[in-house]
């Protein structure tokens, strides 16, 4: 039997196991992720307590729904914060440490079974000159972001079958993504930005973290909004505030805890 916490980000949902009591196979991930026959996921953190002091540290391990094994999860980190908490009483701050590095986490607040985490995404790179997507009998001019994966952000919003499309075809061994690619397509609203991603290994998601800041950094690195103001990022399942303190990124948003069950591997 394999203890499970089910957590979502802004809709985007994760199956969290702890790391000292299993490790997941592959093949495990993908049952556990199905909608159909699994508990049903975007994916699954594996989420090990390093340290308690001086300040509580969290190793994440991230797969994808197809099994894959992204270096990085905005949604995620915030989800294992609130997981933390819940489960190892950890205070209101800690590092999160996952193959693209530490993120420091501030837990702001916590309401019943929703918590507000900040999260320093550390830096986050725009590639300055912007390449071309092509897409059927459609070009896009795309802008490539190092977010501790790989980004590429189009300001644009083409109907949803264009932007499956898309995601489909830059993640099928395409020549300009080897590792693949999360794809944003973003369109100026409200003061913010309103967003449609579509993330490498999953597909569609209702959120995704690191992709509301690479949004933000190709906004500010391409004048579209200033880096002196918070950013509002309002994706399918919710908002995220993107902000610049110093160099480094920071992610706010929710992260709330759904259910816990055990799951038989049959």
């Amino acid at each position: 039997m394999l203890t499970f916490h089910k957590f979502h980000g802004l809709g985007n949902d994760f199956i969290l196991v702890d790391g000292e009591e299993v490790q997941p196979s592959l093949d495990q991930v993908r049952a556990l992720c199905d909608r159909n026959r699994g508990v049903g996921a975007d994916g699954v953190l594996v989420v090990t307590l390093l340290s308690s002091e001086p300040l509580p540290t969290v190793q994440m391990v991230i797969f994808n729904q197809d099994g894959s094994r992204p270096e990085m999860c905005g949604n995620g980190v915030r989800c294992v914060a609130a997981y933390a908490q819940q489960i190892w009483g950890v205070g209101d701050e800690l590092v999160v440490h996952s193959d693209a590095g530490p993120r420091r986490c501030e837990i702001q607040g916590r309401f019943e079974d929703t918590w507000q985490v900040a999260v320093d995404m550390g830096e986050v790179h725009v590639q300055k000159n912007p390449a071309t997507l092509e897409v059927g009998e459609r070009l896009f001019s795309y802008h490539f972001v190092d977010a501790g994966n790989p980004h590429a952000v189009i300001f644009e919003r083409p109907d949803i079958e264009t932007i499956d499309e898309a995601g489909r075809q830059a993640n099928d061994d395409h020549p300009l993504f080897v590792d693949g690619v999360n794809l944003e397509f973003a369109v100026a609203s409200d003061g913010g930005f309103e967003v449609v991603v579509y993330e490498r290994g999953v597909g569609r998601t209702r959120a995704c973290g690191t992709g509301a800041c690479a949004v933000a950094a190709a906004a500010w690195d391409t004048k579209r909004a200033s880096p002196e103001q918070p950013l509002s990022i309002h994706l399918p399942g919710g908002p995220l505030i993107i902000e610049r303190r110093e160099q480094t990124v920071w992610m706010t948003g929710e992260a709330k805890s759904v259910f816990e069950g055990q799951w038989r591997d049959r």
